[in-house]
């Protein structure tokens, strides 16, 4: 994600315009290769954080449109490992170092020629009492520290792709602090929305979809961290961890969100975008992404138990325009049970998720991702599955025997 001083942002009177960039342009090219090959030769030589920190003000130096190169730079430093690099443990190295300094004079490598004397005296007995070169045990000393921190490793972007990377991160940067997000698609498959929900269930975010124009259309819902009354922060960054997903769609789509804008946040602003814009997603296009709450779950539960077998969920529409898509199917003799998963929520999206849920569909909501202070309402319980980590699959067992039923005819 990019900070709030990276942002190209517009504001038109109710409305947010992001000022993407045309990653067909040849200046924005060369200087995305010339960002992306800096980074190339941090990593290739082991630069300090601090080292390239100076390297990108230099070429920083030489562009009059700082605020891309520096946004540049930061999907390039999210895609960047930075680790501590050092044969010693630099807190036992200063607790060493600095008890001997305390005895014998100032730790002063930059001072004259008899504080650095003592200094490479320190060091020399540091490292004999340690087994390791002076110069070593001077490496050490600070390397824990955030400037001091080595590349370990950079996945690298084509100049095209980090183009495309930065406006996606544009977007889900100004997306951190929505109220809600909808997003209608037209004519989509079934397996294009069982997608885009799977999505919603791997960031674990609080949604619902719905049929409009006839059926024609669906209507994603989703709702935005400040419907929380705790774990907001995390929340948001799931939603703008989510938007990718949108932009694998192959049909027209429209998003519309309500984002509060501002120092103080309290302006509603409208943040809107089609399929138009020409943004990339860098997900892959494969459907297939699990939590760890469905991996595990699908771990334990294998092929069967007790006669349920289990398969993905389908699309499947229910009373008035609502639709629903369960995390899973099961079918025992004839009869039919599903269970869906929910992420986040609140005592009043699990009440509204219950009322529009058909009795056949077990929910199975985290104890850990409730955003309400009261925790799960006791009239509640008897209807939904809770849970710490791991789906029980007793308990689904038995919820399936309770409300399975036969399909009824077409």
């Amino acid at each position: 994600m990019l900070t709030a001083d990276l942002l190209r942002v517009r504001v038109k009177g109710p409305e947010l315009f992001v000022g993407f960039v045309d990653p067909g342009k040849a200046r924005l090219q060369e200087r995305a290769d010339d960002v992306a090959t800096l980074f190339g030769q941090a990593a290739a030589e082991t630069w300090t954080r601090g080292e390239l920190t100076d390297a990108m003000r230099e070429l920083e130096g030489v562009d009059t449109d700082h605020k891309l190169v520096r946004g540049l730079a930061k999907v390039m430093l999210d895609r960047t490992e930075l680790d501590t690099v050092s044969d010693l443990d630099p807190q036992e190295v200063r607790r060493r170092v600095f008890t001997l300094a305390a005895a014998r004079g100032p730790l002063a490598r930059q001072a004259g020629p008899a504080d650095r004397t003592v200094a490479a005296d320190i060091f020399a007995a540091v490292g004999a009492e340690l087994g390791h070169a002076p110069d070593q045990v001077a490496a050490a000393l600070y390397a824990d520290l955030k400037d001091e921190q080595r590349i370990v490793s950079c996945r690298q972007l084509t100049p095209d792709k980090l183009l495309h990377r930065y406006n996606v991160a544009l977007f889900q940067s100004v997306l951190l602090k929505a109220t809600w997000m909808k997003v209608r698609l037209v004519a989509p498959s079934p397996k294009r929305i069982a997608q885009l929900l799977r999505f919603a269930r791997f960031h674990e975010l609080m949604y619902r979809i719905e049929a409009v124009a006839g059926g024609a259309a669906v209507l994603v819902h989703l709702d935005g961290p400040e419907s929380l009354l705790r774990q907001s922060t995390r929340y948001g960054l799931q939603l703008a961890c989510f938007f990718p997903a949108v932009l694998l769609q192959d049909g027209d789509w429209t998003l519309q969100a309500e984002v509060l804008w501002g120092r103080s946040r309290k302006v509603r602003k409208t943040l809107s975008l089609t399929h138009e814009a020409g943004l990339v997603s860098h997900y892959r296009d494969t459907g297939v992404w699990k939590s760890r709450t469905e991996q595990w779950f699908e771990e334990r539960w294998g092929e069967e138990q007790d006669g349920w077998r289990i398969s993905p969920g389908r699309l499947q529409p229910i009373d008035g325009q609502q639709v629903i898509v369960p995390a899973y199917r099961f079918e025992k003799g004839g009869r039919v049970g599903h269970l869906d998963i929910v992420g986040y929520w609140r005592k009043g999206y699990l009440e509204e998720r219950l009322a529009r849920t058909p009795p056949d569909v077990v929910l199975a909501v985290s104890r850990k991702l409730c955003g309400d202070k009261s925790g799960l309402p006791a009239g509640l319980r008897d209807r939904v599955i809770d849970f710490a980590e791991i789906i029980p699959t007793g308990k689904v067992v038995e919820r399936l025997e309770a409300v399975a039923r036969r399909p009824r005819a077409p």
